[in-house]
Parts: C-alpha cells; structure tokens; sequence
C-alpha cells in the first residue's frame, strides 16, 4: 500500500460513516465535491446490507406498530394538516 493510498481509504471511510461529503472535500482539501466523489471515494464491500438496513429502518419508523392499524381519525387528522399547509404555502 502506498501512502497516497491512505487518502482513498481515509476518505471513503469518512464518506461510508455518514459524515457529509462537503466536510469530507473540506478535510481533503479539495475546491468541489466531485473529485472527492469520483476519485477518493470507494465503494464498501457491504454497500448492499447497507442500502438495505438504510430502508428497513427507515421504513420501519413510518409503519404503525404491529396488529395495530391507524385509527379514521388519525387519516383525517394528517389530511387536514396537509391541507391547511397547502393553504397556508400556497405553490
């Protein structure tokens, strides 16, 4: 291994832990995200279960807990709050 390579796999592990990648182009000393992006970055061996635990638990968070179905009254109550922030900010 070289040392420059040090860079790639410092970057790439900065990049897979969640830190923004406008911090890791700053910590590397580049101008623009891309070279950071396209040149330092690589992907993890385990991009895939990564991906995948990314929407099971996001997705997990917006379901209604087990044998429990939303209430008529909830639906209501989130139709009428998306309305009055239609009205309210109007397009």
């Amino acid at each position: 291994m070289r040392f420059h390579d040090l860079r790639h796999a410092y970057a790439t592990w900065l990049a897979t832990d969640g830190v923004p990648i406008n911090l890791v182009q700053r910590v590397m000393g580049h101008e623009q995200a891309s070279p950071t992006l396209n040149r330092y970055t690589h992907t993890p061996d385990d991009y895939a279960a990564r991906v995948l635990a990314a929407f099971d638990s996001s997705a997990a968070s917006l379901l209604p807990p087990a044998g429990e179905a939303p209430s008529e009254s909830a639906w209501d109550e989130e139709r009428r709050a998306c309305e009055l922030r239609r009205s309210t900010y109007p397009e």
